[in-house]
């Protein structure tokens, strides 16, 4: 009965540590934003021309490989509505925010702070740089 209940106690652990570990995740969804996948991306940039690309990782992330057009803007350095503004002038302006996926969290934030700021055409690729690579698509590098 003793070895039932430790490994019970075991199990639970297990179970315990894996959700712990899930809740650093980024989320999946953000309210006020659209979540894309990689085709996503690709699609955006071949129907908006306008599309303003936010690399939100790095510097040695970014001079490692980066989606073409985008631009280097660490969550990090989004402190005002200036901020992304400088980037992204108007409002209705489409934007895509990326970082390494889900356990980076960058993107995540920055979407949130777009979202924030009254930015409503905000779209948030959540799998991002961990998702692109898997599929084998191009990279920029410096």
């Amino acid at each position: 009965m003793r070895k039932f209940f430790v490994a019970a106690a075991g199990m639970l652990l297990a179970v315990g540590l894996s959700t712990a570990a899930q809740a650093d995740l980024a989320p999946l969804e953000i309210a006020g934003a659209t979540t894309v996948d990689a085709d996503g991306v690709i699609g955006l940039v071949e129907t908006m021309p306008n599309l303003v690309i936010l690399d939100n990782r790095k510097e040695a992330d970014y001079a490692a490989g980066h989606i073409e057009g985008a631009v280097r803007l660490i969550d990090t350095d989004i402190n005002s509505e200036a901020d992304l503004a400088a980037h992204v002038a108007a409002k209705d302006t489409p934007v895509l925010f990326y970082c390494n996926g889900l356990s980076c969290g960058r993107a995540a934030a920055a979407v949130i702070k777009a979202v924030d700021f009254g930015y409503g055409n905000v779209h948030y690729y959540a799998l991002g740089m961990e998702e692109w690579r898997d599929k084998g698509l191009p990279l920029v590098t410096q």
